[in-house]
């Protein structure tokens, strides 16, 4: 106990340390010369996308496009051929060239001066086609997709030589022509006569002289601050048109009568911040504690006021029941009720999975119902959904006071049982559906033969001609989610509990047969690795059953996890992470592998707190790293340094600050001024990629979150990387919702919630075990009772909250211990409440 003490104090010190590391500022860094000007966007360069074809094979192409030509060129770069072989007797043929592979893409701020330059020269002169673009907008009432084009005689004679040609954009994409440039999806090429004619196309690209556009300067969590946390807004602009400064006043104004609050001095964050391209200053108002309506203003020319916000401890109390109804809304297998979503009813979308057929055998099939979809498609992944399980698993546990029946109005609601754990029951009875009895092996994904024409439904086991593939990584964290789920599941329904305790047991023995990574049919989420998988379904297990297996098994094998939590380059730690937190919570720990975590954890966590801290937004990415997923990498990140921390005892308000920064960033504190949260806030997000996409319904359901700024397949959205970000239901690198995701969202919001940071709605008393008002011998009485096994459960409604008196996750002698002191008067306070 003393070692323990001891290494629970060295932790604290680091982390305390760590805390007291200031924030490096950029002084006198500045903008780089023409760094806000609108890049040339190509089109076609050097590589091509889209496709083209005719009805009968006249028009040339290679792979389904035009050929790339490296023998004519222009400027050393190869050419498009666009090459009609013989007469179009079909009459028929097309050639779209995306702008982001079939995606939805933003130009609307190249169009008002813009061009559509390329350079053209035809085989004998004299060659005639059209040239245009093409939009894309999902129920449009006027229709989804519309095209204009224009004649290159309109521009140019074309001619046996090279000629440069510019088409105004406001020729083909104007709105006022019925287009719409925030949702362009190609430039297209079309006959204008039957006959053959052959041209070719050099560096095709979208041309502006302008400038980027600007963001409003006040850019803060829309939906609000608690009391007692902190509370800033960023102010922040292009540099060659803001006029802000350090020193410059601002207000928060109470909503009511426009009164002023409180006021302030803008300090700097950021010179120049290359994530944003803009200078970044900061207006805090912690210190503002009254709970109420707000708006901030700024005294600068040019600088309008800030959306509203409020001040309170019960800002984030619909936020948490809207993001996890976000999960009925993914619901397969039932028809969504309009008594349970008014807004958005629909059948349901895969009636086919009750006789899904496997891929390697079309003749064999299973019962795949229920069960979330992924995404914005229509596929469920076993790796995804257990994953998902264990974020709100963890909710569930970590902050109980949150959580009730009747809560989110699904149809379980009522029946005595919380329902965070009706909703993932949904899921779970999915994944034990696609567990093989005969081997406890899971198989990976259930989809669709066409999302958009289902006749089949299809359990994805074949990849070449490798049959009955039962992938590991699904396997370990099918095992990893069960497990956890029998220990959830016991206080409400010990059958189940059971049922998922002894799949996941026969799980492992698959896993322990099959000891080399088994990959699962290409597709997302194969690994070459489950390493870290493996370890979560061994320490699952272990805190499940106390069988010494596991136990073995998670002691020969956590190390392989040091490059991970040491990578300074890294975000989240996932598995590794959350394989430790179930075993932190296990009876009989090794006191190695215990002071191994807190060693390597903590090095992870000062490096995440550094980068937040360092970041002119508050987030802990690091380099301008926002690639696939980066809203989930920003919360996932703190959700993480948040239970690590608790488990370790060392939960500070610096980590506790950094995990509300994340939700401040999701909220609107971003260089968008855009809440990334459908329903919460006033400049939220209005569409997402979604399968219900063509229902004939406007907009959205509330608690929906996009994947977020993507740099990489986002290019060209913005010359900067956290606006590389488009709000449109038809473009999925950005702006497509996931399980995984909206999982993080509802743990941070139960965070924000919790009677952690004062947020929560626990009427229960820590110690009160009887939920009579006093903490006396009666509870005393109960707690000696529960110890030696004559009750299992105590009158309060939440057993580990008013049990749990060191906070350790455990209710055992110690607490015992602590209550007898407490009621001796040794103690006025348990240490949990410290």
């Amino acid at each position: 106990m003393r070692k323990q003490r001891l290494l629970a104090l060295a932790v604290c010190i680091a982390v305390l340390c760590t805390s007291l590391i200031l924030p490096q500022k950029e002084v006198n860094a500045s903008a780089p010369a023409g760094w806000r000007n609108l890049q040339d966007f190509y089109v076609f360069k050097d590589k091509v996308s889209g496709w083209s074809g005719s009805g009968a094979g006249e028009l040339e192409t290679e792979n389904g496009n035009l050929p790339v030509d490296t023998q004519v060129t222009y400027e050393n770069l190869p050419s498009l051929r666009l090459n009609l072989q013989t007469e179009l007797t079909s009459y028929w043929m097309a050639v779209i060239l995306t702008l982001a592979e079939w995606n939805c893409h933003d130009v609307s701020q190249y169009v008002p001066n813009g061009y559509l330059e390329f350079n053209v020269k035809g085989k004998v002169g004299g060659e005639k086609f059209v040239i245009g673009a093409v939009d894309h907008v999902s129920e449009r009432a006027s229709g989804v997709e519309k095209t204009i084009t224009r004649p290159i005689t309109d521009y140019c004679t074309v001619t046996k030589e090279w000629q440069h040609v510019k088409i105004p954009l406001k020729d083909i994409l104007d709105p006022a022509l019925g287009m719409d440039p925030y949702n362009a999806k190609a430039i297209v090429l079309d006959k204008v006569t039957l006959d053959p004619f052959c041209v070719w196309i050099n560096q095709l690209k979208i041309t502006s002289p302008d400038k980027e556009k600007a963001y409003p300067a006040i850019k803060l969590n829309q939906v609000g601050f608690l009391e007692d946390y902190e509370k800033y807004a960023y102010v922040s602009g292009f540099e060659d048109e803001f006029t802000a400064t350090v020193g410059t006043q601002f207000q928060v104004r109470r909503v009511s009568d426009n009164s002023v609050a409180y006021s302030g001095q803008l300090s700097l964050v950021k010179d120049y911040d290359p994530d944003s391209g803009e200078r970044v200053l900061k207006a805090v108002f912690t210190d503002l504690k009254q709970p109420g309506e707000y708006y901030i203003t700024v005294n600068a020319e040019g600088i309008d006021k800030s959306v509203k916000f409020k001040i309170g401890n019960d800002v984030f109390k619909s936020l948490l029941k809207d993001a996890a109804r976000y999960f009925y809304y993914q619901r397969s297998g039932t028809d969504l009720l309009e008594q349970y979503c008014p807004d958005y009813p629909r059948k349901d979308r895969t009636p086919q999975d009750v006789a899904a057929i496997f891929d390697s055998n079309s003749s064999k099939t299973r019962d795949v119902s229920k069960g979330w979809f992924d995404a914005g498609d229509l596929g469920k992944y076993v790796s995804t959904g257990s994953g998902t399980l264990i974020n709100l698993f963890w909710s569930y546990e970590m902050f109980p006071e949150v959580y009730t029946d009747n809560q989110f109005n699904i149809p379980e609601s009522g029946n005595g049982i919380p329902d965070i754990l009706d909703e993932s029951r949904w899921e779970l009875e999915w994944i034990l559906k696609m567990q093989d009895a005969a081997s406890g092996g899971f198989y990976a994904r259930v989809q669709s033969d066409d999302d958009g024409n289902i006749t089949q439904r299809i359990i994805k086991d074949k990849e070449g001609s490798a049959t009955n593939i039962r992938p590991t990584e699904d396997t370990a964290c099918a095992a990893a989610a069960l497990a956890h789920a029998s220990i959830v599941y016991e206080k409400y329904d010990s059958a189940f509990a059971l049922t998922c305790l002894n799949a996941a047991k026969s799980a492992w023995t698959y896993l322990e047969q099959n000891p080399n990574n088994i990959k699962s049919p290409n597709g997302p989420y194969n690994t070459d690795n489950d390493l870290s998988s493996r370890l979560l379904a061994a320490a699952s297990l272990y805190r499940a059953t106390g069988e010494a297996k596991y136990n073995n098994y998670f002691l020969a094998n956590y190390t392989k996890g040091k490059d991970t939590y040491e990578n300074i380059y890294g975000d989240w730690v996932g598995n590794w992470n959350f394989a430790f937190f179930s075993y932190m919570k296990a009876e009989n720990r090794n006191n190695n592998a215990v002071k191994w975590f807190n060693d390597e954890f903590n090095i992870w966590l000062n490096n995440k707190i550094q980068r937040y801290q360092d970041s002119a937004w508050g987030n802990a990415l690091t380099n301008s790293n926002y690639y696939w997923g980066s809203n989930n990498q920003i919360m996932g990140m703190c959700m993480e340094a948040v239970i690590g921390s608790k488990q370790l005892g060392t939960n500070n308000d610096t980590i506790n600050n950094m995990a509300l920064s994340s939700i401040n960033w999701i909220l609107g504190a971003n260089p968008l001024r855009k809440s990334f949260v459908s329903g919460y806030g006033e400049d939220c997000i209005k569409t997402i990629f979604a399968t219900f996409n063509n229902d004939g319904k406007s907009g959205i359901a509330k608690g929906f979150m996009p994947l977020g700024p993507n740099r990489y397949q986002g290019v060209g959205l913005s010359n900067f990387p956290a606006k590389c970000y488009l709000d449109s239901a038809d473009e999925w690198t950005t702006n497509e919702h996931a399980i995984g995701s909206a999982s993080t969202l509802v743990f941070m919001s139960a965070f924000a919630n919790s009677d952690l940071l004062g947020g929560g709605n626990s009427s229960s008393k820590m110690g009160d075990l009887n939920a009579d008002g006093n903490i006396d011998a009666l509870d005393f009485v109960l707690l000696k009772q529960y110890l030696l096994g004559t009750v299992t459960d105590f009158p309060a409604s939440d057993d580990t909250y008013v049990a749990d008196l060191n906070g350790d996750g455990s209710i055992n002698a110690i607490d015992f211990a602590l209550m007898k002191q407490y009621l001796l008067g040794v103690i006025d306070k348990f240490p949990a409440q410290k």
